[in-house]
């Protein structure tokens, strides 16, 4: 062979493998642009999902914003993912308490601790920037609930502290001696209402004496009273040792011009009141004798959803305080069973004008659950559909015709028509599921999982 044919051959063999090399790569740039490139989450328990990913304690509470989920568990740790590849981003532990609420605002992501305290963390790196301290707490594990609006922190564990959100510097502390010292017979500091008592620049409170405790609007810049409401609420109950968190009056709306809030106790009886005050002066302007407790309350379009215990769901206009309608749904009397434990869910499809309504439980003396899921025009409460289901829901979200429906497993039906489309059980426990940016995202025992 000679040299000019040598050099011919290597040069056709270096041109086939720089061929090869390029179809090599164009395939690989392809496969990834389509979606088949392969994932470095893990495989596990959830079927047909988008991704999953492993967390390594049990969560006990998660959140999700734009680009991240966020966990928090028993130990204390907080880690955060990816919400398009379920990747890991960081994970931090800026204290080892129980953890509780976590909120994400403002790219800040705020925890409640143990012992009364809330962390604040960088969204991005998961850096602690500050802690905070409660000045009441009742259990070392004890964690307050979290709001963040317009730029403040409010901490709610017996009391209301208001924080800056970027700083962590107290604003105000339930203003108790304003309150304490308005005409001499006031004993009881600010307490937060259940439910999301804030309001823009506003927070609602109830003060007073046992004997009498009255509902409050405080500015949130100083914690001053606005005004006292007209409506009185006796708060004997609080020397019961009765569970404050569980009886205390609960803010179910902030709508046009009213707050719209619910009592369940008094001091000798249950008392089911709906009432509305008006946001400017605190004067009622209607109330309904509901007769029982309600269900799964939630707010649309000035009107307010709930179910009750005679197996009905209603429709209130929070305007005038009148049933736009009301759809008898349990046909088996399941709310009459009893000893029965319930667990109704209510949740608004605003997108196709449906209400969807989950009901289960057992009796205490069965471990059989019986449960009813169903659809609901949302205009006029005519049942779309209804479906039997052997279960006791903790959650329920609807995300692209699918519901997402949780108990001690994941239940996705079409939401169309009721059929069960996939059904999961886990071994320990599920939490409630988030719908965001077109994804349902669940967490079931050490997983983490997103559904498109």
């Amino acid at each position: 062979m000679g040299q000019h044919e040598g050099k011919m051959k290597c040069r056709s063999l270096s041109l086939i493998v720089i061929g090869l090399v390029s179809i090599i790569l164009a395939t690989s740039f392809i496969l990834y642009e389509i979606g088949f490139r392969k994932s470095s989450v893990s495989s596990g328990p959830f079927s047909g999902a988008l991704w999953q990913s492993p967390i390594e304690h049990f969560a006990d509470s998660f959140a999700v914003d734009d680009e991240k989920v966020f966990t928090t568990d028993i130990t204390g740790n907080i880690y955060c993912f990816n919400s398009q590849s379920g990747e890991s981003v960081w994970n931090s532990t800026p204290r080892k308490y129980r953890s509780g609420d976590v909120v994400v605002s403002e790219s800040r992501v705020y925890v409640g601790l143990g012992e009364g305290k809330v962390a604040c963390l960088d969204e991005s790196t998961g850096l602690l920037q500050w802690t905070l301290q409660r000045r009441y707490y009742q259990y070392p594990g004890d964690s307050p609930q979290i709001r963040v609006k317009d730029g403040r922190v409010y901490a709610i564990a017996d009391g209301i502290g208001a924080y800056d959100a970027v700083t962590g510097v107290l604003l105000w502390q339930e203003a108790s001696g304003k309150i304490a010292n308005l005409n001499g017979t006031w004993s009881v500091s600010g307490r937060a209402l259940n439910g999301d008592p804030v309001d823009a620049n506003y927070v609602y409170a109830i003060t007073g004496d046992f004997s009498s405790m009255h509902f409050v609007k405080l500015d949130t810049n100083n914690g001053n009273i606005i005004w006292f409401s007209d409506v009185t609420w006796n708060g004997t109950m609080l020397t019961w040792g009765v569970d404050y968190e569980v009886y205390a009056p609960r803010v179910l709306a902030i709508s046009s011009g009213q707050v719209i809030m619910k009592t369940v106790f008094s001091s000798t009886s249950a008392s089911y009141m709906l009432f509305a005050l008006d946001s400017i002066s605190g004067k009622e302007l209607w109330s309904i004798n509901l007769g029982s407790d309600i269900y799964g309350p939630i707010a649309y379009n000035n009107l307010l959803f709930f179910s009750k215990a005679d197996g009905y769901v209603y429709a209130v206009n929070l305007a005038e305080g009148t049933i736009a309608w009301k759809t008898k749904v349990d046909t088996q009397n399941l709310f009459s069973i009893p000893n029965n434990y319930a667990s109704p869910i209510l949740h608004v499809d605003s997108q196709n004008q449906r209400l969807f309504w989950s009901y289960g439980g057992k009796q205490a003396e069965s471990d059989n659950y019986t449960g009813t899921l169903c659809s609901l025009d949302l205009a006029n409460g005519d049942v779309i559909w209804t479906k039997q289901i052997g279960t006791s829901p903790n959650g329920l979200v609807v995300n692209n015709d699918k519901i997402f429906l949780t108990d001690g497993g994941l239940w996705i039906f079409d939401a169309s028509t009721g059929n069960l489309v996939q059904r999961q059980r886990f071994d320990h426990y599920v939490l409630s599921p988030i719908v965001l940016g077109g994804k349902a995202f669940v967490v079931a025992d050490l997983w983490l999982a997103a559904y498109i």
